[in-house]
């Protein structure tokens, strides 16, 4: 049943927040965790497989917004629900790494227009409860950066949307520095029985249920109900785990990557998701789609930034170009 999941998709939206990168090399981008996850679907979603593929966000009317448009639109990633908020500027972040790789950041993005996103526009609302796409792909951060009122209202557009047989991929990307009011788990929960996918990252995992390991994860969300059709939990450099069911699970090692390759860890996770869902669609097995996904991610810690450049994806991986 999970595979058709994947098969239907034809049309999908992925909604968040992108900001200004300013990275550890002092290059500058763009990056945030959806955004980062729909430009690498973007790189992929090729053949007779291609989806439509959109970004919903909002933008200011600075420059760095301005750039921001044009980017998207050069990676064909369409954007029928982007908005403009005047007198606004995208949030910014700055990367700061440890010797592994590891980073921290330091944000500025407490006036971030998508923080306003349905406050200022029902569009993406209204396609939701008509169905205009097959699937949404979303975060915990989608939810972290707007007001519990606007978390709602988006909550009950995405369970009419799954009701009329629309397809949610929720990301439980978990940013504690951004739930300074609310209960983050009451709207994890609320995401993740509508879900169909759901991505997992162990550690964030433990730190919104309290569950100490994955076979907790696992147990914990399918004695749920509803249930997610499928976790996709992402652990690290350990193997990832995929669970149909709490007995019907599968492992999936990566390939080891030295210490000294390991420049920069931002979007690894993002990344691994979009590995994952192109292979997936594309009609791969699952376990061939998160070999694929570790293997993505693995060549993106080797770079600085959200977004590795192009033409060394493109080299690395041409055989899937």
């Amino acid at each position: 049943m999970t595979s058709l999941v994947f098969n239907t998709i034809k049309s999908m939206v992925f909604f968040g927040e992108c900001m200004v990168e300013y990275r550890a090399d002092n290059d500058i981008s763009f990056a945030g965790d959806t955004f980062n996850t729909a430009w690498y679907f973007s790189q992929f979603n090729k053949g007779k497989t291609r989806q439509s593929v959109q970004y919903a966000s909002a933008i200011g009317d600075d420059e760095a917004s301005s750039n921001l448009a044009l980017l998207l639109q050069q990676e064909r990633l369409e954007s029928p629900y982007l908005i403009t908020e005047q007198k606004k500027q995208l949030g910014q972040y700055w990367v700061k790494l440890a010797e592994n790789g590891e980073r921290n950041f330091e944000f500025d993005r407490l006036n971030s227009p998508v923080r306003q996103y349905f406050n200022q526009d029902s569009g993406l609302l209204a396609a939701l409860k008509h169905k205009q796409f097959d699937a949404i792909y979303l975060s915990g951060i989608s939810l972290a950066v707007l007001c519990p009122e606007q978390r709602a209202q988006f909550i009950a557009a995405l369970r009419q949307f799954k009701q009329r047989g629309g397809v949610i991929f929720f990301d439980n990307n978990y940013r504690a520095a951004l739930w300074q009011t609310g209960i983050p788990k009451k709207w994890f929960q609320q995401l993740m029985a509508l879900a169909n996918v759901a991505f997992l990252t162990d550690e964030d995992e433990y730190a919104v249920y309290g569950t100490q390991c994955v076979n907790s994860i696992i147990a914990h969300h399918f004695s749920q109900e509803p249930a997610p059709d499928m976790l996709v939990i992402r652990c690290g450099s350990a193997p990832c785990v995929i669970a149909l069911t709490s007995d019907d699970v599968l492992e999936v090692s990566p390939k080891k990557i030295a210490a000294e390759y390991i420049i920069d860890t931002t979007a690894a996770g993002d990344a691994f998701a979009a590995g994952f869902l192109v292979k997936a669609m594309q009609g791969e097995t699952f376990e061939n789609a998160a070999k694929f996904a570790h293997r993505l991610a693995g060549q993106v810690i080797q770079h600085h930034g959200a977004l590795m450049p192009k033409d060394k994806l493109t080299k690395y991986f041409s055989e899937e170009l």
